[in-house]
């Protein structure tokens, strides 16, 4: 899976220019502040600083426009933690603030949009998102110019929707729309450009055009590494994605290489980075996996990977969370070819009743993973006979 890192400077400045008549300045100095702090990373401050000026802002104003920004910046917090699913309702909130207010711009609605666009694509709701970035590039088209900041933030939500909706020659159009007003905008090495250019490569890669792919990643992991430390958390995004488009590409060695390095410095950022160590190791479990078929000595890295995963993702999600399954198949399918037949057998069972018990026994989902458990079952049954 690929991932996407959206701490970028995104745009508060808009925000607290658009209504300084309104609020104080001290107040809209503490609010960029909190997006420095988030846009470096620092996102535990971030968090801490947020709340108490959150809570200044509902004693101080109610529910004026600084308050709209602060509950964003809770979105954008909750997005550079990959917990999209729970960004959604701070930018809902935000977003009813600032339509409540005839004061407000069409800018500050269709920025707001974006970044719910943004949280709905990386929950998996590829519909939802396209709505609502479609919605924000209405609102923009005759209310302001391309040159404006929020243009290209809006362009790069929809081409997300478009690519996760298998619409990638559309979104490629997008997204380097996009990537020129940003690079027109701004320095060409920015984080703005090495995330359209993260998209691009992910579009290129899904269109089977594995050198291109190769290529545009590169340029991001290579604009990630001059932006700061050389073990960033960007940095780990960009070469979990390399990883992903060489092991596509059936360049095991190089991307073994790329998702390891990713592995090891997303491992020294603790809890704070679970969730995206997590699909790292779900990367190079995959990759592993596919190298077993050369060498069986890999299934044993494979079931080290896929173990390690399936740990985190109960701590964070819950032992019987529907988003454990594809995991407990995957080391289901792994302990199968080590012949450790009871042990797969129970995982991939238990895949299976959570599913069932998630979307029910005619999802045709479900009816997927029983069939794969089914083949899995009279497979062991075979080579248990013999």
């Amino acid at each position: 899976m690929i991932l996407r890192i959206v701490a970028t400077l995104i745009l508060v400045c808009v925000w607290c220019g658009a209504q300084a008549t309104q609020g104080s300045e001290a107040l809209d100095r503490r609010l960029l502040v909190v997006d420095a702090e988030r846009v470096h990373g620092h996102l535990a401050a971030a968090e801490s600083m947020l709340a108490e000026l959150q809570a200044a802002l509902e004693r101080t104003e109610g529910s004026g426009l600084q308050l709209a920004v602060a509950l964003r910046e809770h979105g954008l917090l909750r997005d550079d933690e990959a917990r999209p699913e729970e960004a959604i309702a701070f930018y809902e909130h935000s977003l009813a603030i600032v339509q409540a207010r005839p004061g407000a711009g069409p800018v500050m609605k269709a920025l707001l949009l974006a970044d719910l666009a943004g949280s709905h694509a990386d929950s998996g709701e590829g519909d939802v998102a396209l709505s609502l970035s479609g919605e924000a590039l209405t609102l923009l088209q005759g209310a302001a110019e391309r040159t404006n900041p929020a243009y290209p933030a809006v362009l790069y939500a929809h081409g997300v929707a478009l690519h996760r909706l298998g619409r990638n020659a559309e979104a490629l159009t997008e997204l380097r729309e996009a990537l020129e007003l940003w690079r027109q905008a701004a320095d060409p090495d920015s984080p703005h450009v090495a995330l359209a250019k993260e998209a691009i490569a992910d579009c290129f890669s899904d269109l089977g055009y594995k050198n291109l792919a190769e290529a545009a990643e590169r340029e991001a992991l290579a604009i990630r590494a001059s932006l700061g430390t050389p073990d960033s958390v960007g940095v780990a995004a960009s070469l979990n994605n390399l990883g992903v488009i060489l092991a596509r590409a059936q360049r095991w060695s190089d991307g073994q290489q790329a998702l390891e390095r990713a592995v090891a410095i997303l491992e020294r950022f603790g809890d704070c980075e679970e969730r995206r160590l997590a699909t790292a190791l779900g990367n190079l479990g995959a990759l592993y996996y596919e190298q077993a078929r050369l060498s069986a000595a890999f299934y044993a890295k494979a079931e080290a990977a896929y173990r390690r995963k399936l740990a985190m993702e109960e701590h964070m999600f819950g032992p019987s969370d529907v988003r454990i399954s594809p995991t407990l198949e995957m080391l289901g399918e792994v302990l199968y070819r080590e012949r450790a037949y009871n042990e797969a057998g129970r995982l991939y069972s238990r895949g299976v009743a959570i599913q069932t018990s998630a979307f029910g026994s005619t999802d045709p989902k479900t009816q997927a993973a029983a069939k794969r458990y089914s083949i899995l079952a009279k497979k062991m049954k075979a080579d248990a006979a013999r």
